[in-house]
């Protein structure tokens, strides 16, 4: 029987709570993970199919890209999770495979009184110059220009930003420093945070900085695609580099996933940020998992590797939803593939196994 989003992700969170919890005597070990806060519904949502189909409990926790990064590399969890890819460089000095999952955008939203979701339509400059703190009331002449047919308040804007290391904080910085490069100047990154002009409010990762916009009015803050579709929040259309007004939805994902050319040659990192795709989402993203390259323990990694491999076996459905993109088949084809060849330190094969539906193992 098919679950409701909202009901889903309650039950996935409460999952994710509960396995931090000691298991009780015979229940099997957990795959853990931690990381990007941005993907971290649709993992718990893998996580809760995994463990009703194989009974194998997943655990991940959000804790932001550079937590992600930190635990994988120090070998206390079996994967890390992160929005901003790795080098080749700094994958080989920290003994990491990296491999993307799915895309999605990352969203301005406001709680403005009186404006409803897409209603308001910013362009790279005049966000831009919103977050560096250059203007500060929603009447100001840049914005009231860009919405003719809105009564704009005279509140103040209040800028609220994540306070931990974010991948999401990382990628949103990239994309106001590249489509506004004068404006966004001020803005200066930070490792996995910014440091931003003026004052602002921080909060402590995505569902923190989602609650304190809600509760102020005037607010403005970012946060992955799938809150501003759970939550119901006030998106701004922003314009693209084709002089469209877009709003954040799956197509607008899908159309910077085909102008990008996502992965289209191999699996290094690709851009998606101000694609000249039509009707593209300016600010997307691909999200990436790390694993070890050449993992201590057969058991554990072949684990880690299936709960990966069913998760792509199941492809759109495991993130229809979700207000995610998948990635493009071949390029799932191509990470299953990759999958299945891992081997330990010593050279042992690691074993991989998927299951789809229920139905069975899949031996790749």
């Amino acid at each position: 029987m098919s679950v409701s989003l909202p009901c889903a992700l309650r039950r996935a969170v409460l999952l994710s709570a509960l396995t931090w919890l000691a298991f009780p005597a015979g229940a099997e070990e957990p795959i853990t993970g931690t990381g990007a806060t941005f993907p971290a519904k649709v993992y718990l949502q893998w996580a809760e199919d995994h463990t009703r189909l194989t009974r194998q409990p997943v655990r991940y926790l959000p804790a932001g890209s550079s937590a992600g990064v930190k635990a994988v590399s120090e070998g206390t969890v079996d994967f890390g999770a992160s929005d901003v890819p790795l080098s080749a460089a700094d994958l080989e000095k920290r003994g990491l495979f990296q491999f993307p999952t799915l895309v999605g955008g990352i969203v301005p939203f406001v709680n403005l009184p009186g404006v409803a979701s897409g209603e308001l339509k910013l362009d790279a400059t005049t966000l831009a110059r919103i977050w560096a703190g250059s203007i500060t009331r929603w009447n100001d002449p840049a914005i009231r220009q860009l919405n003719p047919d809105l009564e704009l308040p005279a509140l103040p804007i209040q800028r609220v930003v994540r306070s931990d290391g974010s991948g999401t904080t990382t990628v949103f910085v990239q994309y106001l420093r590249q489509a506004a490069a004068e404006q966004a100047a001020p803005i200066e990154p930070d490792g996995g945070r910014a440091r931003w002009p003026g004052s602002t409010v921080g909060a402590d990762g995505s569902s923190k900085l989602v609650a304190a916009v809600k509760a102020t009015p005037g607010a403005i803050g970012y946060a992955s695609s799938d809150y501003t579709l759970r939550d119901r929040l006030t998106a701004v259309s922003l314009r693209n580099p084709r002089g469209e007004f877009v709003k954040p939805d799956l197509p607008a994902f899908r159309a910077a996933i085909v102008a990008g050319g996502l992965f289209k040659g191999g699996l290094n990192p690709t851009s998606l940020l101000a694609t000249q795709g039509a009707g593209a989402w300016p600010i997307v993203t691909a999200t990436y998992v790390l694993v070890p390259s050449r993992p201590q323990s057969v058991e554990r990694a072949a684990r880690t590797l299936s709960f990966f491999y069913r998760s792509f076996l199941l492809g759109d459905k495991a993130v229809a939803g979700t207000g995610f993109a998948p990635l493009p088949v071949a390029t799932q084809a191509r990470i299953v593939a990759l999958l299945t060849g891992f081997r330990t330190q010593d050279g042992v094969p690691v074993p991989v196994i998927g299951m789809v539906d229920g139905a069975g193992p899949t031996a790749p």
